[in-house]
Formats: structure tokens, C-alpha cells, sequence
């Protein structure tokens, strides 16, 4: 819940164990309000697949009221097999079970599964420094895509996802910089959009290199002001949820992530993270299943395909055919996935699909111009280094050795290439 004054700003109510920060709070059974004499504004929100609630009220001495309302589940995604997280919070534990019931999140056991984040301010290589517990190894996760290091990560081969929607996705509005990484070209790519269309940008790029790695989301709560579950990311785990099912359905790219919509597609039956092979000499063509639901209107959806739009659909076009998107062709190995952008005028909100493959033969799709996308990062990244007045020369050299590691990475892609 959140409760503002009439100048529109969250009531702090300093109130116990009620889970309060960022101007929300939760609750949990019965909870008295200390308020002053005042009109005041609420919301009420238990999560996307809930209707957000909300309405004013005065406080007045003498006054005698009452009101109930109603929360409105329209959609329920672990009936469906599709079960939510939020892979970036530095919240109280004492806090989180009520939270995460709150907000219909799992709790998936980070800390016994060796969960790291990457930050994007780091300037080493990710590295094993989780030693295995109950037989799963760490999962590595790069918390922003334009992370400076992002081409050493990939060159590691331990990058297991990467943060597509991330901190810098804000509940009402965006953190409009890349200040821990590698900054976007304004002039491509402005306004409230920008920050998101470069993460997606790079994402993509990593894709068209024919790394199979799969899209989380985590909100940053902690960090920021972000609820809980603002950003996250939803894994297909089918009739039986477990910790272990959902990580190994992660690590397949059977996701999707979300700061608004709920986008389940299916494709022949199978999830996101699904390879398609096509016999040599042959072509194929894909329907995209998709159910959505969304308490924010959705503006369009796309399909993306080997990180261009394929095709774009509007919500009524999609509803009058039923749910079915138009066919994917491919006749060469690529990949494809479906999102969904909502008209938000506060934030910039989607949700995107975990990859879909098809392979032609046993080759991925390589492109050489996004390998070239990458080269020119790790020359920046080594330029920025050179110029960075406080590193000592032995660490400077060590990092620079890093990207010369990362650029040997990228040239055998290169040499690999089938695509432009």
C-alpha cells in the first residue's frame, strides 16, 4: 500500500514489522493507520496479476467510516506453470517472507544456490567464488547489459543471464543514465525509452553472436525505491515448482521478464529457450501461440527476429485473430522473440520473451556485425582504462590483459561468422 498527501508524497508512518520503505508498506491480516487530520490519496497493489486499487479518504476528529475493497486477481501464471522472482534486492530478510507472499513472488533459496550478481562498476571478470551447495553451481548474472565488462563476462563463458530489465527501470519513471557502463548515443536513442532500447539493443547484439543466454529481471528494491517485484522475471516450471526446477528453467531460457504485462507465448507447444532445427536445404515456418495479460494497456507487440522487428502487431489485430501472432520464416539458422510495450507515459514498460533458436545444421547464427559491435567496445573499454588517473600500473595492466582476452574471444567468433 501507499498512502500521499495532498502534495502527492508518500506518508511515511514509521510503523512496525509492516514492511514499510520507499513510501510502501505491506500488510498482512489487520494493520492500524496512525494518521493526522487531512485528505489523503492510496493505492493498493498486490502484484501484476492483480488489479491495482485505488481511491482517497479524509481523516476528520468524530469521523465514522467504512469501506472495503476488493483485490481482483486476472490472471494466476503458477496455475499456468509460470512462476515469478526478482533477481535483484537488498531488502531486510526479516522482511521477505511477507513480501514476497505480498507480491505472489517464489522464494527460490538465492543464497543456497550461489545467486552473484555482476555489477556493472566492477572492473574484473566474473570469477568462481561460490563454492557448489546441494550439488548446483553458482548462477553468474550481469546486472545491467551495458556493463563495461560485459564483452570480458561473455569471453569468460560463465555468464549464465543477464538483467534486461533492471534498476534503472523505476515503478514511475527511469534512472535516465548509463553512469556504471558504457553510455548510449542519445541522439539514437532518446527520452524515457532510451535507457531500456539500449539495453535491449545490446542484448541483442549478444544474441546475434550465437550466445544462447537468457533475459532475468530484478528491480534493484533496496537500491532505490522500487517495490519488490517491480522488475522480475517469470520461469516456466510446468505442473511442479521447485527451487531446483525453476534455476534449471532459467538456465534454459524458459522465461519471460516484465514491468507490466504478463506475455506467455508458446510455439509449437514449447516455451522460450526451445531450439528448432531446419534439415539443410529446407525452410521453416513458426506460429506464435501467446496469452497476455496486462492491467496497463498494452500499445503494441513485435516480434523480434535475429534482433530487428519482424513484424508488429496492435492489441486489437492480435485479440480479433485469437491470440495467434503471424508465422516466423526462417530458411537459415536465427532466433526470435515477442514483446509487448505498454503506454506508459511515466516509464518505459514491456515485457519480453526468453529467446527462441532455430538452427540450420549445427551452426548458430554469427553476425559480423555485431561481433564489430563488441570489438568496438572493448576498444573503448580499453581507451577508458588508459585514461583513468587513479589505477596503479599493475592493475591497469591486469585489466587491459582482460580485454586483450576478451578481443581473442571475439575474433575466433568473427571467424565463424555466417551472417552480416
Amino acid at each position: 500500500m501507499q498512502v500521499q498527501n495532498t502534495r502527492q508524497r508518500p506518508v511515511k508512518l514509521n510503523l512496525p514489522n509492516a514492511a514499510e520503505f520507499g513510501g510502501h508498506f505491506y500488510i498482512d491480516g489487520r494493520l492500524t493507520l496512525p494518521m493526522r487530520r487531512g485528505q489523503y490519496t492510496f493505492e493498493l497493489d498486490a502484484g501484476p496479476e492483480y488489479r491495482t486499487q485505488s481511491g482517497h479518504f479524509e481523516i476528520d476528529r468524530h469521523a465514522d467510516d467504512a469501506k472495503r475493497i476488493e483485490m481482483t486477481r486476472f490472471a494466476d501464471l503458477a496455475k499456468e506453470g509460470w512462476y515469478g522472482a526478482d533477481l535483484d534486492v537488498t531488502r531486510s530478510p526479516r522482511d521477505m517472507p511477507l513480501i514476497l507472499r505480498a507480491e505472489g513472488l517464489q522464494d527460490i533459496q538465492i543464497a543456497d544456490f550461489g545467486l552473484r550478481i555482476a555489477d556493472s562498476v566492477s572492473q574484473s571478470a566474473i570469477r568462481k567464488e561460490f563454492t557448489q551447495r546441494g550439488g548446483q553451481s553458482e548462477i553468474q548474472i550481469a546486472r545491467t547489459p551495458y556493463a563495461w565488462n560485459l564483452p570480458v563476462w561473455l569471453a569468460s563463458g560463465k555468464l549464465d543471464a543477464i538483467q534486461l530489465i533492471h534498476h534503472h527501470a523505476l515503478r514511475e519513471s527511469v534512472v535516465d543514465n548509463e553512469d556504471d557502463g558504457r553510455p548510449r548515443d542519445r541522439s539514437l536513442l532518446p527520452g524515457r525509452s532510451g535507457n531500456g532500447r539500449w539495453s535491449e539493443t545490446v542484448y541483442y547484439h549478444v544474441l546475434n553472436c550465437g550466445l544462447r543466454i537468457p533475459p532475468v529481471a530484478g528491480s534493484g528494491s533496496g537500491t532505490n525505491d522500487n517495490p519488490v517485484g517491480s522488475n522480475r522475471v517469470y520461469v516456466f516450471c510446468g505442473d511442479e515448482f521447485t527451487p531446483e526446477s525453476w534455476w534449471d528453467g532459467l538456465r534454459e531460457g524458459r522465461v519471460f521478464v516484465t514491468n507490466g504485462p504478463l506475455l506467455r507465448p508458446l510455439v509449437e507447444g514449447q516455451p522460450p529457450g526451445y531450439v528448432f532445427h531446419i534439415d539443410e536445404g529446407g525452410s521453416l515456418s513458426l506460429e506464435i501461440g501467446l496469452n497476455l495479460a496486462t492491467r496497463v494497456p498494452v500499445e503494441y507487440l513485435e516480434i523480434i527476429k535475429n534482433g530487428e522487428v519482424y513484424t508488429d502487431v496492435r492489441l486489437a489485430d492480435w485479440t480479433k485473430k485469437k491470440g495467434r501472432l503471424p508465422p516466423v520464416e526462417f530458411d537459415e539458422s536465427g532466433w526470435f522473440l515477442v514483446r509487448a510495450v505498454t503506454n506508459n507515459p511515466k516509464t518505459y514498460q514491456f515485457a519480453s520473451s526468453g529467446p527462441y533458436y532455430v538452427e540450420k545444421g549445427v551452426r548458430p547464427r554469427v553476425s559480423r556485425r555485431s561481433v564489430q559491435f563488441f570489438f568496438d567496445w572493448i576498444a573503448a573499454a580499453e581507451s577508458r582504462l588508459r585514461d583513468m588517473p587513479k589505477l596503479d600500473d599493475a592493475t591497469r595492466h591486469s585489466l587491459l590483459a582482460e580485454q586483450a582476452s576478451a578481443r581473442e574471444f571475439f575474433a575466433q567468433l568473427l571467424s565463424t561468422a555466417n551472417a552480416e
